[in-house]
């Protein structure tokens, strides 16, 4: 049953892409069939998940953003693909897997660690005592005596500040939620938030070393 299933979303994918291949670029019947394959492809059930496991919170960020670039390139280079050499899933996935994914990995990591969070601060300063180190440090950024974590904002944008961004997720938002909220795209967000760690982060140290003693 499955199998028979399988068979006839490939057979439709193949006559979707043929559709949009039989129209100029731009047309709107083109655009029409794009709009069509791309949600078959996304309602399907059988995008794959590369890497399961692995860039844990920041697995979704990734997977997210190589979604969406890659259906762009597939509505972009649409005539490049053979629907008759292989299925359209078989190609969407190899693409997902090979080249979009491991592409979007390094817009959610820094050169040598995995995405410099609040979480790492933690590991770095470690305190023994009753209030972890989290909690210091959400303190801090929430008091921000000196207004510099809410006067650091993305270029004309001050609602898009370090405070705000740092407190969303530390109660759990999702890189494509704060983007959908502020209309800033997640790369963005996420590279100034990384920037912000760095900058901060001795700022943040000091105000935990301090709490401590």
């Amino acid at each position: 049953m499955d199998n028979e299933r399988d068979k006839e979303l490939d057979e439709r994918l193949k006559q979707l892409v043929i559709k949009a291949q039989q129209h100029p670029p731009m047309t709107p019947l083109r655009q029409q069939a794009l709009v069509q394959l791309v949600q078959a492809i996304l309602q399907s059930g059988r995008l794959c998940r590369p890497y399961r496991g692995q860039f844990e919170g920041v697995y979704e960020d990734i997977y997210n953003e190589a979604r969406q670039d890659m259906l762009l390139y597939i509505c972009q280079k649409i005539d490049d693909y053979d629907p008759e050499k292989s299925p359209v899933m078989r190609w969407v996935n190899f693409l997902f897997e090979k080249r979009f994914f491991r592409e979007a990995i390094p817009k959610f990591m820094d050169k040598n660690i995995i995405r410099r969070t609040l979480d790492d601060l933690e590991n770095i300063i470690q305190p023994e005592e009753e209030v972890s180190t989290s909690e210091i440090v959400k303190q801090c950024i929430e008091e921000d005596r000196e207004d510099v974590f809410k006067n650091e904002y993305i270029e004309n944008n001050p609602p898009a500040n370090f405070q705000y961004l740092a407190k969303k997720r530390l109660a759990g938002s999702t890189w494509q939620e704060i983007s959908e909220e502020l209309g800033i795209k997640v790369p963005t967000l996420s590279s100034f938030y990384q920037r912000c760690l760095k900058k901060f982060t001795a700022k943040l140290r000091e105000y935990c070393q301090n709490h401590e003693s």
